[in-house]
């Protein structure tokens, strides 16, 4: 009499246990990758927000201390920088919310309206060149660098650091341009 078998023999499955673990090799590090891929984008859209909010900032008319002779209309001034600043949180793995109301440098932040609400990966840093911190004026001969918006980061908490950088400057007619580009670091690191 023979005898009906059903099912798999140990080779069938050695097989497919061979394929799987195939497939996993490159899945996970490509499912990684995505997930700092994906959060690299909270810097460039951070750092986007913060040069926007500097346009704004060194365009927008701002009225003198002092009071000005009768006739002579209102004194103003454009063309104003703010001053550094540094969210001051360490990058990290984990999202850092960043407590707005106890950060001595948010004055910065607040007025390039650059203030994320969210808990964030990256540190920010607003840098400004020469002697153009937190200073207003028309001074057109002051063209070139002044702005650097940083983020940096450690997606991966293993020490090394990724860094993203977009750069402002002001032209010879003293308007405000930013990079066309963000400079990035490390990336994914």
């Amino acid at each position: 009499m023979k005898r009906k078998t059903d099912g798999f023999t140990l080779i069938e499955l050695m097989i497919v246990v061979a394929i799987i673990g195939i497939l996993a090799a490159i899945a996970i590090p490509a499912f990684i990758n995505y997930i700092k891929r994906s959060k690299t984008s909270e810097a460039a859209t951070n750092l986007k927000a913060m040069a926007t909010g500097a346009s704004v900032y060194y365009g927008q008319e701002r009225g003198q201390a002092t009071l000005a002779a009768r006739g002579a209309g209102a004194l103003t001034v454009t063309r104003c920088v703010v001053a550094d600043g540094t969210t001051g949180n360490a990058p990290s793995q984990n999202k850092t919310a960043i407590d707005w109301s106890t950060l001595p440098d948010a004055a910065t932040f607040q007025q390039l309206n650059a203030t994320p609400s969210d808990p964030v990966y990256y540190r920010y840093d607003v840098l400004t060149s020469g002697t153009v911190s937190g200073a207003c004026g028309d001074d057109t001969a002051a063209s070139g660098q002044v702005y650097t918006h940083v983020a940096v980061g450690d997606l991966d908490g293993d020490g090394t650091t990724s860094r993203f950088e977009l750069a402002m400057g002001v032209d010879n007619n003293g308007q405000l341009y930013r990079n066309a580009a963000i400079f990035r670091q490390n990336e994914l690191e």
